[in-house]
C-alpha cells in the first residue's frame, strides 16, 4: 500500500467562531506532521489533508474531536508523497463559493444516489446530467453524455441555471462533482428555485471511481484534484507530471 493518506472531507453545519478554531487546527497540522489545507466559514468545513497513516489519521481523529464534527467523513486513497507543499487554515465566507447566502444545503437538497443507482438514472432517457466543476476540471474528464456549463468558477453556476437549464425544469435533473460537496449546493439551489426532481452523486467522482469497476464505468477520461497530483486515472492514481501542461496547471489552481 502506498505510505500516504489522501483525506478530503466537507461538512455543512453552524459554526459561531471560525476565527478560534483557526490557531489550534493548525497546530495539530504541527503536531501530526500532516499538509494540507482546510477552510472554516460560518456554514461549515471543507478540506484535503495528507501525511503518513498514523499522523494521517491522528489528524482525522483530531477533526472529529470537534464539536459538531463527530460524524466527519472521509474520502481516502493513497499516494507515494505528499501531494501538498504546506499546512494551511483559510477563513472564508462559504467553504464552496457560489456567492449566494441564502442557498443552505441543511434546509433542501437533492437526492442522494450511490454509484449504481447513478448509472441506472444515467440510462434514462429523460435526464438532464450536469458537471458542476469547471471547465477546466471537466477538460480532463466527465461522465457520458454529461452538459458542461462551461463556468470559470463555481459562482457562475446560478447565471447557467438562468440561462440554460430553467426551461428544462420539468425534467430529471442529475448533477455531480469531485468529492459531492459543489452539488451539495447546486441542488439546493434547483430546489429552493422550484425543480421537482433533482439528483446528485453521492460522495462524487472520487467515491464513484472507488466503487465502480472500469467495466460498468460511465466515466471517461482523468479526474482533477486540487492538489499536486493534479489529476487521478480509474484506479485513482496519480497521472503522469508530464501528461498535463504545468502552466495550466498552475494557472487553474490560482482561479
Amino acid at each position: 500500500m502506498k505510505p500516504y493518506i489522501v483525506a478530503s472531507f466537507y461538512k455543512f453545519l453552524p459554526l459561531t467562531d471560525t476565527a478560534a478554531m483557526k490557531p489550534p487546527m493548525l497546530e495539530a497540522f504541527q503536531r501530526f506532521d500532516v499538509k494540507g489545507t482546510v477552510i472554516l466559514a460560518h456554514e461549515g468545513i471543507n478540506g484535503s489533508i495528507a501525511g503518513l497513516q498514523e499522523n494521517a489519521e491522528q489528524m482525522m481523529a483530531y477533526l472529529r474531536a470537534q464539536p459538531g464534527l463527530e460524524s466527519l467523513r472521509f474520502l481516502i486513497n493513497y499516494h507515494e508523497s505528499n501531494p501538498f507543499a504546506k499546512a494551511k487554515v483559510k477563513l472564508r465566507k462559504e467553504i464552496v463559493t457560489i456567492g449566494d447566502a441564502t442557498i443552505n444545503p441543511l434546509e433542501t437538497v437533492g437526492t442522494y444516489l450511490s454509484p449504481d443507482e447513478w448509472n441506472a438514472l444515467l440510462a434514462e432517457d429523460d435526464v438532464i446530467v450536469v458537471d458542476t466543476r469547471n471547465e477546466y476540471e471537466i477538460m480532463l474528464g466527465t461522465f457520458k453524455g454529461a452538459i458542461s456549463p462551461k463556468t470559470v468558477n463555481f459562482r457562475d453556476f446560478p447565471e447557467y441555471v438562468e440561462k440554460e437549464l430553467k426551461q428544462h425544469k420539468a425534467k430529471k435533473i442529475a448533477m455531480f462533482c469531485t468529492g459531492g460537496i459543489r452539488c451539495e449546493k447546486s441542488t439546493a439551489y434547483l430546489k429552493q428555485l422550484g425543480f421537482p426532481e433533482v439528483y446528485h452523486l453521492n460522495g462524487g467522482i472520487l467515491t464513484y471511481l472507488e466503487t465502480v469497476p472500469k467495466e460498468q464505468s460511465l466515466w471517461e477520461g482523468t479526474c482533477f484534484v486540487f492538489d499536486d497530483r493534479v489529476a487521478v486515472d480509474h484506479d485513482l492514481n496519480a497521472m503522469p507530471d508530464g501528461s498535463i501542461d504545468k502552466e495550466w496547471k498552475h494557472n487553474y489552481k490560482d482561479q
